[in-house]
């Protein structure tokens, strides 16, 4: 909202330079801008229900990450009298190293390669025993799985063509109040204002749920609506104590 308010001073600045400096005629009344209000507003629903539908989805996929990294774990908790000390000790700092790879995976310290590459590493480890592979073989594909999703959403946009719609159509919106006629002054720029405020605010935020996993290298959001890791970090710190 704060980063907002700069656009929308903007826009009432030029309302009141046309208006009050230039004094340049209205080209259209304010009911004649009703029509096009409406069509960006159903874009904006539109984009809005689409972007929803990921980002739902994205706040699943931290805890279902999170789970299949303990399950994993289970795994190999329950394949322990079937493993040799240093092996089970090695199959258990490996789990670890998955985990820290997805993290910092997440936060974009690395690339996902590496998680795949630790995820490689556990099912090709010699001194685990065949019923192991066969019961940790369903947690690594669901975890897989959920890498990929994660990495197909923070690489892709929803609909580039639809932004460019919603952009066209925001700006042809802005531009008509500036120049519309009202009957009141204070109703003009409160009205210009308010739907600028609006308007502008719902682009940002549409653009900021595009990418639920927006967050910088010290796990901090980079975003003001990125979805929260906590399962992931919560995990990590069972994982830890259990080593």
């Amino acid at each position: 909202m704060l980063t907002t308010l700069p656009f929308v001073l903007v826009i009432l600045l030029l309302t009141y330079t046309r208006v009050q400096t230039l004094s340049i005629p209205s080209l259209l009344e304010f009911s004649d801008t009703a029509p096009i209000i409406t069509a960006t507003a159903l874009v904006i629903g539109f984009m809005m229900a689409g972007i929803m539908a990921d980002y739902k989805e994205g706040e699943r996929l931290p805890a279902e990450l999170a789970c299949a990294l303990q399950a994993i774990d289970d795994c190999i908790q329950a394949d322990s009298f079937n493993l040799k000390k240093t092996d089970f000790v090695t199959l258990k700092h490996m789990n670890a190293t998955l985990h820290t790879a997805v993290i910092n995976w997440l936060f974009n310290k690395e690339t996902a390669e590496n998680s795949y590459a630790a995820l490689q590493a556990i099912m090709a480890f010699s001194g685990s025993s065949p019923t192991f592979k066969n019961n940790v073989l369903k947690n690594v594909d669901a975890l897989r799985r959920s890498v990929t999703r994660v990495d197909v959403i923070r690489r892709t946009d929803f609909i580039t063509t639809g932004y460019a719609l919603l952009e066209v159509f925001a700006t042809i919106t802005l531009g008509l109040l500036i120049f519309a006629n009202f009957k009141n002054p204070i109703a003009q720029y409160l009205v210009v204002g308010s739907i600028s405020l609006i308007y502008i605010y719902m682009i940002r935020l549409i653009r900021d749920l595009d990418n639920p996993f927006d967050y910088e290298q010290d796990g901090n959001c980079a975003g003001a609506a990125e979805v929260d890791y906590f399962p992931l970090t919560e995990a990590q710190q069972r994982l830890k104590h259990f080593i």
